[in-house]
């Protein structure tokens, strides 16, 4: 028999705050034991992680990298319309071409119309004076068929216009 009055729902609530206090305890040791000491010291990530960053090999090495061997291409782009996009971003990371100041391998050239149509594929959330325009159209009203590559083909990517 269950006692009468305004005890008898009594067990329920204890029993809930028992397993509140339970699963708030598990959650501050969890926590002590499972974030590492230095996260959050120079912000919101682990701080020893710096360290361990600063030993893994240099890969990117801006354009400055890629002058000494294509001063031509380079002049082109930093007098062109794309001389804020980094080199890297349409190659490859100079570590892939280039260590020590000389060759090591082929450096990747992406030619695609994807590729431009990451900056130049019209949306609405662009800014109007950023060139935009849907490339398959674009290269049909030139006379042009549409590839993959038709972007280069009337357009120099380091000096586009």
């Amino acid at each position: 028999m269950e006692p009468e009055g305004s005890l008898r729902h009594a067990k329920h609530v204890f029993r809930a705050f028992l397993l509140l206090l339970i699963a708030l305890v598990a959650l501050v040791l969890g926590r002590d034991l499972l974030v590492p000491p230095t996260f959050g010291q120079y912000g919101h990530y682990r701080a020893a992680n710096v360290e361990q960053q600063r030993n893994l090999p240099v890969r990117h090495g801006g354009d400055e990298s890629c002058r000494p061997c294509h001063a031509a291409q380079f002049d082109a782009h930093a007098a062109g319309p794309h001389q804020k996009v980094r080199c890297e971003v349409c190659h490859a990371p100079v570590a892939v071409h280039a260590a020590g100041g000389k060759k090591i391998a082929a450096m990747p050239v992406r030619k695609t119309a994807e590729l431009c149509s990451l900056c130049h594929d019209r949306l609405a959330a662009r800014p109007s004076a950023q060139p935009q325009i849907q490339w398959k159209q674009h290269v049909v009203e030139k006379g042009g068929e549409p590839s993959l590559e038709a972007c280069f083909d009337c357009h120099d990517p380091h000096s586009p216009l």
